[in-house]
């Protein structure tokens, strides 16, 4: 079988590897798309502090079960079906409490484990008990919008723990792929004022054609004030980051009102001598939540969202490429070109 394997920092070679034997206790996935995560082009060029080389990355994975092992009783072949990316250890006491993401034994398909960028994917005994294969249970859904499930489920992680209601006033900084899943969810969760800070006039404007009640560049000069206009002189009660720019925290904590929320959804990218007034959270009495990425529950969720047609991701779809084609869908996503490229297998 065709899998792209990162062999070092900057080196993805297509290769053919041996076709996965399917245990009593395994499932075999035929991988039919897997979305390109910045994560993975962060991988390809620079490394992860949980990446061992070589590597096949991918972790938003959408496929077929073309095997099953005698001994596995809850799927059956040609089920449609997400991998959640995360194989957690069941026993701690964040699994138990529904906080897989946050297991200090998790390991991650496409870090820890090979991912999605391959043919075919195994699900062993222990992915299979952390309960990773979510059932399609929507025969209109697309192969490719069910790859959304897993960056869904990380906007659905944070927007869970900022506990918004229907008059927040939501600030999202960041136009990107991740910036209108948060809109998307935030809309299908009844919040009526969602507003847009983006540099790029041209993802200023589609935000604003895909739902943003309002949309900002950041750079104007009484942006408090027209902030306040739009509000209704509220102010801003919750900004979420979307992107890892120091600048962008920096201007969350400055628009925020006085006890509003900073939801910390994306890290900061290290080696940059920007870094924000955190004064301000001291001063203004900021809640800061932070999130990391997502639990199986949360997957489940994201996945009704698009089941239901609550979400609709479909626009977000801007690329398609062959596996042969990765790095070229690296560099789409490198360019800022669209908002997601996908690596499709119809084979």
């Amino acid at each position: 079988m065709k899998a792209v394997v990162l062999e070092k920092p900057g080196e993805l070679v297509l290769r053919e590897l041996e076709m996965p034997v399917c245990g009593a206790s395994e499932l075999l996935v035929r991988v039919r798309a897997c979305n390109i995560c910045r994560t993975d082009l962060k991988c390809a060029t620079v490394g992860q502090r949980d990446l061992v080389y070589p590597r096949v990355l991918g972790h938003e994975i959408a496929g077929e079960i073309i095997a099953k092992g005698s001994q596995v009783a809850r799927h059956r072949v040609g089920q449609r079906v997400h991998i959640h990316p995360g194989i957690s250890c069941g026993k701690c006491q964040y699994c138990k409490k529904g906080q897989d993401n946050l297991c200090d034994q998790i390991k991650i398909m496409g870090f820890n484990f090979d991912g999605g960028f391959q043919e075919i994917i195994k699900i062993d005994q222990k992915a299979l008990r952390s309960k990773v294969v979510n059932l399609i249970n929507s025969k209109y859904l697309t192969y490719e919008e069910i790859t959304f499930i897993e960056p869904l489920a990380c906007c659905v992680n944070i927007q869970d723990r900022l506990k918004m209601n229907y008059d927040s006033v939501l600030v999202i900084i960041g136009g990107g792929r991740l910036g209108l899943l948060n809109l998307f969810l935030a809309k299908a969760e009844r919040v009526t004022k969602v507003i847009l800070i983006e540099e790029n006039e041209g993802r200023r404007n589609r935000g604003k054609a895909l739902g943003f009640d309002a949309v900002f560049s950041g750079r104007e000069p009484d942006l408090l004030n027209q902030l306040k206009r739009c509000t209704n002189n509220r102010g801003v009660d919750v900004v979420i980051p979307c992107c890892p720019e120091p600048a962008a925290l920096d201007l969350a904590v400055q628009i925020l009102r006085k006890r509003g929320t900073l939801g910390y959804f994306s890290g900061i990218t290290k080696g940059q001598d920007a870094y924000p007034d955190i004064n301000q959270i001291h001063y203004k009495e900021i809640s800061v939540v932070g999130s990391y990425g997502c639990s199986v529950g949360h997957s489940r969720k994201a996945k009704a969202f698009l089941e239901s047609k609550k979400v609709y991701v479909k626009p977000l779809i801007s690329r398609r490429v062959e596996l042969e084609d990765l790095a070229t869908g690296m560099d789409y996503l490198r360019n800022g070109d669209g908002y997601s490229t996908i690596v499709v297998m119809n084979k």
